[in-house]
């Protein structure tokens, strides 16, 4: 009977497919794909999870060789998978950026109306959670690919800043001034959302 992939040791796993036995690789799509569909869910929109899912299990299987065991073999993967979420976030933004003042007269309209209603709701205690999550999804949409990743990481999944730094491949000083300057970028934002 064969072993469950959940009861092999991860290094027995990377051994065997560095040595040849690529079948081997099935063996951490078993035991991880729910984690790390997880975090590609997380980040990335509804109708692009899929293709970043098997994009991470492909530079996964790519760098196994250079996988050196300072770390944990998951932590690991949670670098990589972040790292591609944070590729293809780059990638849409370059070619879908739309801005506010390039919609037609009634879409602008409509979305002002939009978040002028969200707004005042929120004001008044009677808003709906829902509501409020689209407002910071839509505000978050507006960031940089850099900037909303890292608001991500620290603020709504409570990573440390040495963590994100870490998993994004970034100095601790750099992860800090970005998320000072995400912050103030994402107030700004948030404040014309009020305003509007």
């Amino acid at each position: 009977m064969p072993s469950s992939p959940h009861r092999i040791n991860d290094s027995d796993i990377i051994h065997r497919i560095i040595d040849g036995d690529i079948n081997a690789f099935e063996m951490i799509l078993d035991k991880y794909k729910k984690y790390i569909f997880t975090i590609v869910q997380r980040h990335v929109p509804q109708a692009n999870i899929e293709d970043t899912v098997q994009d991470a299990f492909i530079r996964i299987y790519k760098a196994l060789p250079g996988f050196n065991n300072q770390s944990s073999f998951k932590h690991w993967m949670t670098s990589i998978t972040v790292r591609s979420c944070y590729d293809l976030l780059r990638k849409k933004y370059r070619s879908t950026e739309i801005t506010v003042s390039s919609l037609t007269g009634n879409d602008q309209e409509a979305y002002k109306k939009k978040l002028s209603d969200q707004a005042k709701a929120a004001y008044y205690g009677n808003h709906d959670l829902n509501e409020t999550k689209e407002m910071l999804a839509s505000a978050l949409d507006r960031l940089t690919p850099e900037n909303k990743i890292l608001i991500e990481l620290i603020y709504l999944e409570g990573y440390s800043i040495k963590e994100t730094a870490d998993l994004l491949g970034w100095s601790v000083a750099n992860v800090k001034i970005r998320s000072f300057r995400s912050r103030k970028q994402l107030n700004t934002i948030l404040k014309r959302f009020i305003e509007a």
